[in-house]
């Protein structure tokens, strides 16, 4: 009977999973097969980013009202609505032949992320015992962290193979699948009740949250709009405001904004930031670099780090075992340093094929044992009544780190490009400088860590 609950647990953890991983990984595909798009529909690459830029603006914006929907509706209800936008929009895109029905496709995609990836992480912190929740923490983190180290090799072969049709039409068949899993182990562990919704404080968060990644999105095209830049800042600003005050005397608040009054938890938060800004800042810059400066192609490429994508599932388990069985400090603290001497190597060495594929797989090792047990420790030091608070404010501050890490890699490369008036040598130079902030941003990420963990942090604490 304990076997069997425990199956069904995991099949749940995994069906929901596999909507947020698929959606990143088209998301990453999507960048590999950018110029094959341009050529089919005759527009600019400016626009067909939108069908990343227009994804994240409707999943960033739907995953902070993970906790509210949690209170009102049941875990199935959410799951089967995911199930069908996503199941939606896949079709849509698969046999569209304008770029409008493609982009709403890809829009209806972004509402089954925004729904799954907080409610994955809610059934992993309710519904499974504390014993265990670091082992299923890490299951889950795979849908953050391999899902786009996936994407490359997917759209590499698609793109080398196939018409970028497939990119969704393969999916079909695994979103069919996904749902019937669901619907056999999906379980409701917790009562639902009414809770009114904060119209106005939603529509001010809905707002700020789309500003500032429009904001972004427009460093990673490089925009010289100062106006419009000015402008977004200025609505994120005065948005964000509204929110923060309109949520004070609020009963039914949409995000537990004391939460940032937790001095560890602002202190974890932060590093789980820095580690999501640099996985993808290394998800954008390895396969890239791999075909502009060692003239690899796309499918290529995308083999070349699959072993990195296979070290980071394999070993997010592993750590997350490790968290169960030892301190939360033991591979908190070994993931950050062995990231620091990554990048550290990285910055002493001449880039080369095997290096740049040596470094990403260290890298992701890294990761994989601080990554998840990070967000799994600081969620588990929360009260109970706010530990759904806690994991959509870390899926929001995961996806809008994500965004930043493209954002910032992306615009040193294109800036130092057009700089050099060479794309190779330029290409070099956005590597190394990137490769130096990345060193600076993991001393860092180190430091928070080693603060936030300084008091002798046992296993008898997170229990």
């Amino acid at each position: 009977m304990v076997q069997e609950k425990h199956n069904k647990l995991l099949s749940a953890i995994i069906s929901i999973g596999l909507l947020s991983f698929l959606g990143i990984v088209v998301e990453t595909a999507l960048n590999i097969t950018f110029p094959q798009l341009t050529r089919y529909f005759s527009i600019p690459i400016s626009q067909v980013q939108w069908l990343t830029t227009g994804y994240m603006l409707v999943s960033t914006s739907l995953i902070p009202f993970g906790s509210f929907l949690l209170k009102r509706f049941r875990v199935i209800t959410l799951f089967r609505i995911s199930c069908l936008s996503f199941l939606v929009g896949t079709l849509i895109a698969s046999f569209a032949n304008s770029f409008n029905l493609v982009l709403l496709g890809r829009l209806c995609q972004g509402i089954a992320d925004g729904i799954a990836l907080p409610l994955m992480f809610a059934v992993i912190l309710n519904q499974v015992p504390k014993k265990k929740v670091g082992t299923f923490m890490g299951i889950g983190s795979l849908v953050i962290a391999f899902a786009p180290a996936v994407g490359p090799i997917y759209g590499g072969i698609i793109q080398d193979t196939l018409n970028w049709h497939f990119l969704f039409i393969i999916l079909i068949p695994i979103i069919t699948v996904t749902w019937l899993i669901g619907e056999l182990s999906i379980e409701q562990r917790s009562p639902v009740h009414y809770v009114s919704f904060d119209l106005r404080g939603g529509i001010c968060l809905a707002i700020f949250l789309t500003t500032t990644l429009i904001f972004i999105v427009n460093l990673t095209a490089n925009s010289n709009s100062f106006k419009l830049n000015l402008f977004l800042l200025g609505t994120a600003f005065f948005s964000g405001l509204f929110f923060l005050l309109n949520e004070r005397n609020k009963n039914h608040k949409l995000l537990e904004l004391a939460l940032f009054k937790n001095k560890r938890f602002l202190q974890l938060l932060s590093a789980f930031f820095l580690l999501q800004f640099s996985s993808l800042s290394m998800s954008y810059l390895i396969p890239n670099v791999l075909q502009i400066l060692f003239a690899q192609s796309p499918g290529l490429a995308g083999f070349l780090i699959a072993p990195a994508a296979v070290i980071d599932a394999v070993l997010s388990v592993v750590a997350g075992i490790i968290y169960d069985k030892t301190a939360p400090r033991l591979p908190i603290i070994s993931g950050c340093t062995i990231i620091g001497l990554t990048f550290l190597g990285a910055n002493l060495f001449t880039p080369s094929i095997g290096g740049l594929i040596l470094i990403y797989m260290l890298f992701m090792v890294g990761l994989s044992f601080s990554y998840s047990n990070i967000m799994t420790y600081s969620l588990s030091q929360l009260p109970a009544s706010l530990v759904n608070d806690g994991n959509s404010i870390y899926m929001t501050v995961q996806a809008y780190s994500g965004a930043v890490g493209i954002a910032i890699s992306s615009s040193i490369v294109s800036l130092l490009q057009k700089q050099q008036k060479s794309v190779i040598l330029g290409t070099r130079w956005g590597l190394s400088i990137n490769f130096l902030i990345l060193l600076l941003v993991a001393v860092f990420t180190l430091s928070l860590c080693l603060i936030a963990l300084k008091n002798k942090v046992t296993k008898g604490d997170k229990d």
